[in-house]
């Protein structure tokens, strides 16, 4: 009679390259569920499971944690779910030609390991029999709910979408994930979501309709992003630096005066959002200047001096508002980044104790 557990495997990619690892992380076996997740949870934020990694040869980001259904008498271990940079990919092994399809047991398990896990994307793969032999073609890389086959173990999953300003989609979370919301100042908060309806959802312990949670946070300054972003996700950004200590020199000067007197160290991040569709720099400066500008009460209006850094599909690019038009000053980037770092540094200092 079969028997049937789950099991996991803590880092995959020691066995893939048993040469640039000390030991090969051993399986692990767990007769129910509870149990397993516990042994989750302890290692899905190791760091390594967030690791950038590549194989030229699949397209594909290595495998890491590792969980799936093992069956004994006969035996018949299929994967389930694979982490991979940092998301949950569903593996497709049980619909393949080597799984028993006449095992209701298996489907069945896997459907609850889902349901407890959670998974965000599959690479899907198709099986044909040609001239004696299965052929396997892989599929794109895609989102789980764009998977035809998703009804079968992931129906118990719950998405919310998220939206720009512009009521654009940024990216999807799963209930029980979490959002990173950074304000300009570089103060963060992780807020757990959780789906109510089509448009509504709790991101943290506050219900809200999506489009107008947006909304709020663009005109108050506040960049969210998933915990763990995935392919296609939008993560542009919009993020106005001022002046803000008194008698600089080159304070609303234009560019040709202020060139060689420039330093990041005089400036401070005053506003941060996610970035609007098709959103210029002119757009900007027009809406920053507007009676009903964001946060008109806590910045001063957009003004020479300023410089404006937009990042669009991973490009960061940094532009000082001059007197006619902007000029790229990306070469402070660096500069900026670093007087941002130390700033937060001396805030998380100088935090008093509880």
């Amino acid at each position: 009679m079969a028997e049937y557990r789950y099991y996991l495997i803590p880092d995959a990619m020691t066995r893939a390259f048993p040469e640039k690892f000390e030991k090969q992380t051993p399986t692990e076996f767990f007769d129910n569920i509870a149990d397993l997740e516990k042994r989750y949870h302890q290692l899905r934020e190791m760091p390594y499971n967030n690791e950038r990694t590549w194989n030229e040869r699949a397209r594909f980001p290595y495998a890491r944690l590792v969980v799936g259904v093992d069956r004994q008498n006969p035996d018949g271990a299929v994967a389930i779910i694979q982490v991979r940079n940092g998301v949950n990919y569903l593996c497709d092994d049980y619909r393949g030609p080597y799984a028993d399809g006449n095992d209701a047991q298996i489907p069945k398990m896997a459907k609850k390991l889902v349901e407890v896990i959670g998974v965000d994307r599959v690479r899907p793969h198709t099986y044909t029999q040609r001239d004696g032999y299965t052929w396997v073609q892989v599929e794109k890389d895609m989102h789980i709910t764009e998977w035809l086959y998703a009804h079968e173990l992931c129906s118990g999953l719950q998405f919310t979408r998220f939206f720009n300003r512009d009521g654009r989609e940024l990216f999807q979370v799963r209930d029980g994930q979490r959002v990173i919301e950074t304000n300009a100042d570089g103060t963060k908060w992780l807020r757990e979501v959780k789906n109510i309806d089509v448009t509504h959802a709790y991101v943290g312990h506050y219900g809200c309709h999506i489009q107008q949670y947006a909304d709020a946070n663009f005109k108050f300054g506040c960049y969210v992003t998933p915990e763990h972003p995935q392919p296609g996700d939008n993560l542009d950004k919009l993020q106005i630096y001022q002046i803000t200590k008194g008698g600089c020199e080159y304070r609303f000067m234009n560019y040709a005066y202020s060139e060689s007197r420039i330093h990041a160290a005089d400036y401070s991040s005053v506003y941060i959002a996610n970035l609007p569709a098709d959103y210029d720099l002119d757009r900007c400066f027009q809406e920053f200047n507007a009676p009903n500008r964001p946060l008109r009460y806590h910045m001063c209006s957009l003004s020479t001096s300023d410089i404006v850094v937009t990042t669009k599909n991973g490009k960061e690019t940094a532009y000082y508002v001059d007197s006619i038009g902007f000029k790229d000053v990306s070469h402070l980037l660096p500069e900026l980044h670093e007087v941002e770092a130390q700033r937060q540094k001396e805030q998380v200092q100088d935090e008093p104790e509880r």
